[in-house]
């Protein structure tokens, strides 16, 4: 389960290397899982996994530069 945390009214962000890899742990899942979904289940797999995709990329915009 998720958990927000506001600083100043502000919510904590994940730093850009972790938002990275995050979004990078998705595509490595997905060749994993991929073979493994029935044929008629890939398009709504494909879809839940690309909403994944795009919530780590908003994730990766907001986050903060950690180098």
């Amino acid at each position: 389960n998720p958990i927000f945390v506001e600083v100043d009214d502000e919510p904590i962000r994940a730093s850009r290397r972790s938002a990275q890899w995050c979004l990078d742990a998705v595509d490595i899942c997905w060749e994993q899982k991929r073979k493994q979904i029935r044929d008629f289940e890939i398009p709504a797999a494909e879809a839940a996994f690309e909403a994944a995709r795009e919530a780590y990329r908003t994730r990766l915009e907001q986050s903060f530069d950690d180098r």
